[in-house]
C-alpha cells in the first residue's frame, strides 16, 4: 500500500490548524515538517516549535525532515515525533545519528540529495526505517520533479530487495498526479507532497486523485510482473 505524507511547507500558516484538519480528513497518512537552517539549504523554514505544535494538532504520525548541518544538536528536541529524517551529506558518523534517533523512540530515515550516489548509504541501509530520495534540490517547495531520479529509485529498490531488507523508499519533491506514478513504478513506497495537497482548493479531492494515480500505477506494475512471471513459467513447461 502506498502512503502519502502531507508536507506543511506549502500550508497556510495563518490557518495551520484548519490546514492540518483538512489534510487529515482528506486521508493523508502522516505529516512532513521541513526544518531548514539556511546553511545546509539556502532557505530558513520551520523551527522546533512548529513541529511540536503540529504534533498537538493531529494524532497522525509526524516526520521531521532535518535539512540542517548540525543534526545531532536537534535530535533530542523531537522525542515525541514518529520519524526523524536526516541527510547523509550532513553527517560524518551516520551510525551514531541512527542510534541516537532510535534511543528517543523515533524511526530514522536517511535522505539523499539528487546528486548523492546510493553507495553513501549502502552500509546503513538495513539500519534505517526508510530512505528519502529527494527528487528536487532541497530547500524550496514547488520545484519540478527531476525525471532521472526514477533510475535512482529503481536502483535503490533493487538493493533493498536483493538484500532482503524491509527498508521503505520515501520520495520527496515535485510529487503530483503526473509524477507520483513515475515514482511508484520505480519502486517508491511513500510519497511526500506539498503544493499538490495544500496548494489546492479542494484538498480532499487532491489527496484522492494523488492516491488513485499512485495505486493505478502500482496495479499496472503488479499486473506486468504477474504476466511476465506467468509467461516465463509457461516457457519452462
Amino acid at each position: 500500500m502506498i502512503k502519502i505524507g502531507a508536507s506543511i511547507l506549502s500550508a497556510d500558516f495563518g490557518h495551520l490548524k484548519e490546514e492540518i484538519k483538512k489534510a487529515e480528513e482528506a486521508g493523508v497518512d502522516f505529516f512532513h515538517v521541513d526544518m531548514m537552517d539556511g546553511h545546509f539549504v539556502p532557505n530558513i523554514s520551520m523551527g522546533i516549535g512548529i513541529a511540536k505544535h503540529v504534533k498537538k494538532l493531529t494524532n497522525l504520525p509526524i516526520d521531521v525532515h532535518l535539512m540542517v548541518e548540525n543534526v545531532d544538536l536537534f535530535i533530542n528536541e523531537f522525542e515525541e515525533m514518529d520519524y526523524i529524517t536526516f541527510h547523509i551529506e550532513a553527517v560524518r558518523f551516520p551510525f551514531r545519528i541512527i542510534n541516537k534517533i532510535k534511543s528517543i523512540g523515533a524511526k530514522p530515515i536517511v535522505a539523499l540529495n539528487p546528486a548523492t550516489p546510493l553507495d553513501r548509504i549502502e552500509y546503513i541501509l538495513d539500519e534505517v526505517y526508510g530512505v528519502l530520495v529527494m527528487t528536487v534540490e532541497p530547500g524550496f517547495s514547488g520545484q519540478k520533479f527531476i525525471p532521472v531520479m526514477t533510475k535512482k529509485i529503481r536502483k535503490l529498490k533493487s538493493m533493498i530487495v536483493e538484500n532482503g531488507y524491509d527498508t521503505k523508499i520515501f520520495v520527496d519533491g515535485g510529487i503530483n498526479v503526473e509524477t507520483a506514478p513515475l515514482a511508484v513504478k520505480a519502486g517508491a513506497d511513500v510519497l511526500v507532497a506539498a503544493s499538490a495537497i495544500f496548494g489546492r482548493d479542494d484538498v480532499k479531492t487532491a489527496v484522492k486523485n494523488l492516491r488513485e494515480a499512485a495505486l493505478k500505477a502500482l496495479n499496472i506494475e503488479n499486473q506486468n510482473f504477474l504476466t511476465k512471471s506467468f509467461d516465463t513459467h509457461e516457457e519452462t513447461q
